[in-house]
């Protein structure tokens, strides 16, 4: 199974733009069978109709023009889709639905963490929030509310069968952590806490690398692929780079 995940920057060109269009070509290159853009245009995916996209985050102009903070395509289809994951999360920043892989279901989870500086700004007014406190958030309600009920629903009483969820997106923070968050800091420990017992493959990948795929100790990364922000000329496609690994599951 082949996943992409990558930060596209949708603030920073148009749905019409020759840079979606350089996106999107180099998205289809990659031949993945499961996508996850953030800050993204649906259409920089491969088509619209195997497309899902996030609910509205109150980002502002970009989702006005059709960009969403999460977008998912799957080779294969959707079904079972949630768009709000738990009542304590972050709006706008989640999707989970389910796929099939290889006569196997898998839940693919699309997320995109609030960065540090996450509604930190007087023009909140009473919603105005502290330093990394959307990410605290996000993560508590990841981990508390969401984690625990879909575990239940994929390990059913006396099956054998190992999880096949797939969490991925924007996690906006390094992994291991150096000053982005810091490494003694409370975001960094939700966020090890949250994960514990998951494959992080794209940790330590780069000191500046946060979009991150997380999966079942299980799983084996056959390959991982860097996907550089410039193009070929040098131009910036993104402030992010991506990733795309090749996932042994059986």
């Amino acid at each position: 199974m082949r996943i992409l995940n990558w930060n596209t920057q949708a603030d920073r060109h148009r749905a019409n733009s020759k840079k979606l269009v350089t996106i999107r070509e180099r998205v289809a290159n990659y031949d993945a069978d499961i996508i996850c853009l953030t800050e993204a245009y649906p259409e920089a995916m491969p088509d619209s109709e195997r497309t899902i996209s996030s609910e509205l985050s109150g980002w502002g102009w970009p989702e006005e023009r059709g960009a969403r903070k999460v977008v998912l395509w799957s080779r294969f289809g959707w079904s079972n889709i949630d768009t709000r994951g738990a009542p304590n999360m972050p709006p706008g920043r989640f999707i989970k639905a389910t796929t099939v892989v290889g006569y196997e279901q898998w839940t693919i989870v699309g997320m995109c963490i609030p960065y540090a500086h996450y509604r930190n700004h007087a023009k909140w007014g009473s919603q105005r929030k502290t330093f990394w406190q959307g990410a605290c958030e996000y993560l508590d309600a990841l981990r508390k509310d969401f984690l625990p009920g879909l575990i239940r629903e994929e390990f059913l009483p006396y099956s054998k069968e190992p999880l096949r969820t797939i969490l991925l997106g924007d996690f906006n923070m390094q992994i291991p952590a150096f000053n982005y968050p810091y490494e003694r800091s409370a975001v960094n420990q939700k966020r090890k806490e949250t994960f514990e017992g998951w494959l992080i493959p794209t940790a330590g990948i780069s000191r500046h690398f946060i979009d991150h795929i997380a999966m079942p100790s299980e799983l084996r990364v056959n390959s991982l692929q860097y996907i550089s922000q410039f193009d070929s000329d040098d131009s910036q496609l993104s402030d992010h780079n991506g990733v795309v690994i090749e996932v042994l599951y059986k």
